[in-house]
C-alpha cells in the first residue's frame, strides 16, 4: 500500500506532461527520488513535509490562475512538494520553538533554501529544481534570501510557492502562535503586494482560494 507522499507523488506524475517523464526509467526515477526526500523530511519533522503536501496542492490552483503550461504546473508542483527539503539540515528543536526566533537560530533556518538546492542539484531529474528552491524565499522588492535578487528575476515557479507558503503558514498553527482567521491572512497578503510578493501571484492567489 502507498503511503499519502507516494500517491500524492504518483498523481502529480499522472498529470505530467509526456516529454516531462519521456526518458526511459525518468518517471520511476523522479518518483523515487521525491518520495524518498519527503519520507526523509516527514521523519526529521512532520509537520514541514504535511505543510509542503498542502503547498502542492494550492501551487497548483494558483499555477492553473495564471495560465501556466501542463510542464510548468509539473515543474511548479514539484518545486511547492520539495522547496523545504534543506530543512533536513536544520535541527527539529529550531523548527519546534515555541517562540520567535533568534538570530543565530533564524540564520540557521534561512541556510535551508541553500542546503535545499545542494541536495537536488546532486539527484538526476530533479537537479534542475535546484535554482527554484534556492530562490524560493526572495521577495519581489529584494529583501529576502539567500541572495535578494527582485522582481522578475526571481523565477515565477519560487514567486508562486513564495506566496503561498506564506499564506499557509498564516492559516495555519504554529509552535509560536495561533492561526489566522482566513480573512485576516487574505488582508495580510494583499497588504504585501509589490512588497513581498508578485502582484500577480497575489491577484491569482485570492481568486484562486476565493
Amino acid at each position: 500500500m502507498m503511503t499519502a507522499h507516494e500517491s500524492q507523488i504518483e498523481m502529480l506524475l499522472d498529470r505530467a506532461p509526456a516529454e516531462a517523464v519521456a526518458e526511459p526509467g525518468s518517471r520511476d526515477a523522479i518518483a523515487r527520488a521525491a518520495v524518498e526526500l519527503v519520507d526523509a523530511l516527514r521523519n526529521h519533522h512532520t509537520g514541514t513535509a504535511e505543510h509542503s503536501n498542502r503547498l502542492a496542492l494550492q501551487c497548483r490552483r494558483v499555477g492553473e490562475r495564471l495560465g501556466l503550461s501542463a510542464d510548468v504546473l509539473f515543474e511548479l508542483e514539484l518545486v511547492a512538494i520539495l522547496h523545504d527539503i534543506g530543512k533536513l539540515a536544520v535541527p527539529a528543536a529550531i523548527l519546534d520553538l515555541a517562540r520567535p526566533l533568534n538570530s543565530r537560530e533564524r540564520a540557521v533556518v534561512r541556510s535551508h533554501t541553500i542546503r535545499g538546492a545542494e541536495i537536488l542539484a546532486q539527484i538526476a531529474g530533479l537537479a534542475h529544481l535546484a535554482p527554484l528552491v534556492r530562490s524560493s524565499h526572495e521577495r519581489w522588492d529584494g529583501t529576502g534570501y539567500p541572495d535578494r535578487i527582485a522582481g522578475p528575476r526571481i523565477p515565477l515557479h519560487a514567486r508562486v510557492v513564495f506566496t503561498v507558503d506564506s499564506y499557509d503558514a498564516m492559516t495555519n498553527d504554529r509552535p509560536y502562535r495561533r492561526a489566522l482567521a482566513d480573512r485576516e491572512a487574505r488582508r495580510r497578503i494583499a497588504a504585501a503586494s509589490g512588497s513581498a510578493f508578485d502582484p500577480q501571484v497575489v491577484r491569482a492567489l485570492l481568486a484562486a482560494d476565493a
